[in-house]
């Protein structure tokens, strides 16, 4: 079905609308101005089907507009677009920063890098994903916190605990240069 129809289907209910309406007021008024009981009787008659008939096309008319309505509301949105290279950069150093909080807090100094090692892990195949942007950043660390054993009291108050020490060790493999200034 073109886009077009609903639009043509509507001027023309819009149309057979106006149409009920003037006939409705025709009859109407001649009923108005008739004095013999068989032509008030006949006419009537005839402007009873005439507003029933306008009453009609009135509510296919409303019935078209809340399909379409519904139809529009229910329609599968776009496809989101994959977030672009800052986003994506940008998400990965909140979350490195907001887990390393919580990895600091909750892990034991010797086990805080390797649990780091598993958080980059974990993040590498997900960062590749259309829809790594797509959730609230809390709800991101707290989903990651809690694929990584962390506490959820943890992951609910990252944003209260302290940074990582500035001389903490590089994970196994890591550049020391991303951790500690030296």
């Amino acid at each position: 079905m073109s886009e077009a129809v609903p639009d043509r289907d509507e001027e023309m209910l819009a149309r057979l609308a106006g149409f009920d309406l003037a006939a409705a007021e025709r009859v109407h008024g001649r009923l108005m101005a008739a004095e013999e009981a068989g032509e008030i009787a006949e006419l009537g008659r005839t402007y009873q089907r005439i507003a029933r008939s306008l009453r009609q096309t009135l509510a296919l008319k409303a019935k078209l507009k809340r399909d379409r309505e519904a139809a529009a509301k229910d329609a599968p949105n776009a496809p989101a677009r994959p977030p672009g290279g800052l986003a994506v950069a940008r998400r990965l150093g909140e979350l490195r920063a907001a887990v390393a909080r919580v990895i600091w807090d909750e892990a034991e100094r010797e086990e805080a890098p390797f649990v780091e090692e598993a958080f980059e892990e974990l993040i590498a195949d997900e960062m590749r994903a259309d829809s790594f942007c797509a959730e609230p950043l809390d709800d991101h660390v707290a989903r990651i916190c809690l694929m990584l054993d962390l506490s959820p009291r943890g992951a609910e108050r990252w944003r209260e605990l302290p940074d990582p020490p500035d001389d903490r060790p590089a994970p196994p493999g890591e550049a020391p240069g991303r951790y500690s200034s030296g």
